[in-house]
């Protein structure tokens, strides 16, 4: 059997400040980008002192060949993009003079990420690491989160006397718009914190409803439509693939759309949020719009007239929508030098040069410029695409339909009462299948928030991984 809970014999100073700092992930998220990367080194740190001092069991896990490959090929690509003379080079020494910010010196750093899988998976199989206590962290975080959006929402102002708007509120993230990111990251993990602590109590499915849709509403009032999308989409992967949560899943989130609906009909803040969602769109016009302005001889002052009213102003210009640009800068970005890409956080720089190129090339007075910047690709594959080229963009999908293989094997195990706890791992595997998924817009693939945040989840889901090889001979 799989055991992903610690060995109480253990303790040692050393190990409980390893404990400590893994299981405190859930707060450092909350206070910054600063504190997690503090918090992420210190881990790293102590966890290798104390994987050398007891000479740890560790497990060679085979992925790690492929994330080795990935960001050793990331870090030499991008120190010979920025390295060669041309635009790139000259650029790089404009905006970032200091070492730090150097994206060469930056790229370096993201081997960091496998250091830390490394000492996760070596530390949960020698037993030091409890995923549980992660989950009840993640809960009791995610529960003031919670809590402090809705009190925003409410009085208009946070425990932190940080006051929200009529469209959003991030509670004590302030003016950054992250509280549903947030809570869709770690909700997963307080859900089955509930789950497994009192399955055997009478309570135990009115407390999971109740925390399901308490973190649900908190989402919503936060105000941002994807993490709620992802969210809902995270809820439907448990649905379809764990068999003894569907009723009580199904029946959360019939009430909260039961909420949803209530609130758009008489709050005109949530009208204004959410309401494109529910426009009256007909297919077949829609269709024919698209076709419409997506021509060359598309005027875009004549189309707003017709359709206004008819349909989202987003959704009348889909192709001339910020994601799509932005999405199209990417893809055109990536034509231009397809096989290696150019380099980490090139795409906030080179995209200016290619404005500056269409602007020339385009009337722009007549319709809207069709290349637009902004600091990453809103989408993983696509900033993989555009950063890295083919090369590491294929390495990155093999790795990520390797987690996908173990995550149905994983799953098929759970529902056949193979082994129970591996009901532990499913909240990791829905938050690895809401990060990779690829019809998505999101932030950087490499942001420190982000990112500590998917190889936190691939650590575990890995370690686990050297669990079941360990004590399974016949797992191929």
């Amino acid at each position: 059997m799989i055991n992903l809970k610690s060995d109480k014999n253990q303790k040692t100073n050393e190990t409980r400040l390893v404990q400590i700092l893994f299981y405190t992930f859930p707060l450092w998220f909350i206070v910054g980008n600063l504190a997690v990367s503090i918090n992420t080194l210190l881990f790293i740190i102590v966890s290798l002192f104390v994987i050398q001092r007891k000479q740890l069991t560790f497990r060679f896990n085979n992925s790690y060949w492929l994330l080795i490959a990935f960001f050793l090929y990331f870090f030499l690509s991008t120190t010979i993009q920025y390295l060669s003379p041309g635009y790139l080079n000259e650029r790089m020494q404009e905006l970032n003079p200091s070492f730090e910010s150097n994206p060469i010196f930056k790229s370096f750093l993201l081997l960091r990420f496998i250091i830390l899988i490394f000492v996760i998976d070596t530390l949960f199989i020698n037993k030091i690491l409890n995923l549980k206590k992660l989950f009840l962290s993640s809960l009791l975080c995610t529960s003031f989160v919670s809590f402090d959006v809705m009190l925003q929402y409410i009085t208009g102002f946070d425990l932190f006397g940080l006051k929200g708007t009529y469209t959003w509120n991030s509670g004590p993230f302030g003016d950054e718009r992250i509280a549903s990111t947030y809570l869709k990251n770690f909700s997963f993990f307080s859900f089955f914190y509930i789950f497994e602590t009192y399955k055997n109590k009478n309570f135990s499915k009115p407390l999971f409803i109740f925390i399901i849709i308490f973190h649900l509403l908190a989402i919503l009032l936060a105000g941002n439509r994807m993490p709620l999308v992802l969210f809902l989409f995270g809820c439907m992967l448990i649905i379809f693939f764990i068999r003894n949560l569907r009723i009580v899943m199904s029946l959360s989130l019939i009430i909260f759309i039961s909420t949803f609906f209530l609130l758009i009909k008489n709050d005109k803040n949530f009208e204004h949020a959410y309401g494109a969602f529910f426009s009256d769109i007909n297919i077949i016009k829609l269709f024919k719009i698209n076709e419409d302005i997506t021509s060359k001889q598309a005027d875009e002052k004549k189309a707003a007239e017709e359709y206004e009213g008819k349909v989202p102003q987003s959704i009348i210009f889909l192709r001339h929508s910020g994601y799509n640009r932005i999405f199209h800068t990417a893809i055109t970005m990536w034509k231009e030098q397809p096989l290696t890409g150019f380099g980490f956080k090139s795409f906030r720089i080179k995209c200016w040069d290619m404005l500056a190129k269409d602007n020339a090339e385009r009337k722009i007075t007549k319709r809207p410029q069709y290349i637009v910047c902004s600091n990453h690709a809103h989408n993983y594959y696509l900033e993989l695409l555009s950063e890295a080229g083919i090369v590491g963009t294929s390495l990155m999908v093999i790795f990520f339909l390797i987690l996908l293989k173990n995550s149905f094997f994983y799953i098929k195990k759970y529902n056949q009462k193979t082994n129970a706890e591996l009901i532990l791992l499913v909240p990791v595997i829905i938050n690895i299948f809401i990060e990779i998924w690829p019809v998505r817009s999101s932030g950087s693939f490499f942001t420190t928030w982000g990112a500590t945040f998917f190889w936190l989840n691939v650590g575990i889901f890995l370690s686990a991984q050297s669990l079941f090889k360990t004590e399974n001979a016949n797992y191929g």
